[in-house]
């Protein structure tokens, strides 16, 4: 069967990040970021005898030049990779290929998982996926090859003559080592490039699944709550093959919290050194998952980042947001990363119910405390599927309906305690004080080689007017 994965463009032809909870313009980090659910979802049909392609719209097309790959591929099966903030021109997106071709549409993501009916009925998908999409898509593909039965594709929900259906869930994967390795070939991989830097890098995916429950993250409902890791040899084997390539030299560890596991991570860390590849990683951690000698080791087999989400510099708001870490871990957490050398990007969340003025202004004291190389500043947005969802729901807070305002960088809760326009003041305040200080322009000036100033200086730009000022 040919399939086709389409990324679509972003609303106003902006460029879009749709994996898994992170679902956010491309402004939010100035980079280019692979739809790395694309490629692995190819290697899995390529594995199952299919003919595929991917057309990213994002990196490389319009929606005038899909309509052209369209009519040379002729697919049976287009799959689009959807957001919620997205959601409104991904389904003109759909209906545009519904009006082309009556080929059989699906989606994959976050937002078609959380609300399948509500997708199904607002679109002209004949069907979603729901969660962890590699496997499901590869049955669904089956099914229509063959002429089967939809409603025995577990993890599908489908438009049937008598109204949607869900089909029972499709359990995630125990082993994920048995997954096909991504057809990365799909893709270019130079489209892809960090900030700053200005090199070409990928993502690889190592685990899955997080057992913390804060109320903002949507992660539960894509991979689960379960902690799902892959063999370390098989995570270096991929990279090495990545390296190889001779295009990429920087990765990032794509998962829910890399850290979670220590002695996983050790185990990585030591296949990679006995390896010397000579590649350079990223990751994500919390906050209560790193110590120095973790640091140490991650930075001995070529760790140059780590992201943590630190979320609040207020005790009680890190309580109300159920995120189950100190204000202390965070001060031990980045010291870790600081003395072995490893650079630090700090995420914070503003606007939990509970929020005040004055615990916004602890967030920010404690961001200046801290000194990161980069800080984030996020407005607590209520996805659909999380607990904050649920709570802006029964609570009345909800004061946007339209999703294309579901950006992390827009105020879509108005509480007793903090109004959603002062919300906004007060984000764009604390990027103010943090990034205006001497320090930060220090480090960001000697980060930038002098070939990329005026690259620099245009992603800068797109930073603070899209996404510090919500252009």
């Amino acid at each position: 069967m040919r399939v086709l994965l389409v990324n679509p463009e972003g609303p106003g032809r902006k460029g879009y990040i749709r994996e898994g909870r992170c679902e956010q313009r491309l402004d939010s980090f100035a980079y280019h970021m692979i739809p790395i659910s694309l490629p692995s979802i190819a290697g899995e049909l390529r594995a199952a005898g299919h003919d595929v392609r991917i057309f990213d719209a994002v990196a490389r097309g319009s929606e005038d030049e899909l309509d052209d790959f369209v009519r040379a591929f002729a697919p049976e099966l287009v799959v689009f990779n959807v957001a919620t903030p997205t959601w409104n021109v991904d389904r003109e997106s759909v209906a545009r290929m519904a009006a082309r071709s009556h080929v059989h549409r699906t989606a994959i993501g976050v937002h078609v998982t959380a609300l399948p009916g509500r997708a199904l009925a607002s679109s002209a998908l004949d069907s979603v996926v729901r969660g962890e999409p590699e496997v499901t898509v590869a049955s669904l593909a089956g099914v229509l090859q063959a002429g089967g039965d939809l409603g025995t594709v577990a993890g599908l929900s489908w438009k049937a003559p008598d109204g949607v259906r869900d089909n029972p869930d499709r359990p995630f994967m125990a082993d994920l080592d048995r997954l096909a390795p991504p057809a990365r070939d799909l893709l270019r991989e130079s489209d892809y490039v960090l900030p700053v830097i200005n090199r070409p890098y990928t993502l690889v995916i190592p685990s899955r699944g997080c057992p913390h429950r804060c109320t903002y993250c949507t992660a539960h409902l894509y991979y689960g709550r379960r902690l799902r890791l892959r063999s370390p040899e098989s995570i270096v084997d991929e990279i090495e093959a990545v390296a190889a390539r001779g295009v990429v030299r920087d990765v990032t560890m794509w998962s829910d919290t890399f850290t979670l596991n220590r002695d996983f991570v050790l185990e990585v860390c030591e296949a990679l050194i006995r390896r010397r590849l000579g590649i350079r990683w990223m990751c994500n951690s919390r906050v209560d998952c790193m110590d120095a000698e973790l640091a140490r080791r991650m930075a001995a087999s070529g760790c140059v980042g780590i992201s943590f989400g630190i979320e609040s510099g207020s005790q009680r708001m890190l309580d109300l947001m159920q995120k189950g870490t100190t204000v202390a871990h965070a001060r031990q957490a980045v010291r870790a990363a600081r003395e072995a050398g490893i650079p630090v990007l700090a995420q914070f969340i503003l606007g939990i119910p509970g929020e005040t003025p004055q615990t916004i202004d602890e967030t920010v004291r404690h961001a200046i405390e801290l000194d990161p190389d980069y800080a984030q500043f996020y407005c607590a947005v209520p996805m659909p599927g999380t607990a904050l969802w649920d709570q802006a729901q029964r609570e009345g807070l909800l004061i946007e309906r339209d999703w294309a305002r579901f950006e992390f960088n827009q105020a879509v809760l108005s509480t007793p305690t903090l109004s959603a326009p002062r919300l906004q003041q007060l984000r764009r305040l604390a990027y103010a004080r943090y990034y205006l200080r001497l320090r930060p322009v220090v480090r960001l000036l000697r980060s930038v080689q002098l070939r990329d100033t005026g690259l620099w200086i245009r992603q800068t730009g797109r930073f603070v007017r899209g996404w510090v000022g919500n252009d």
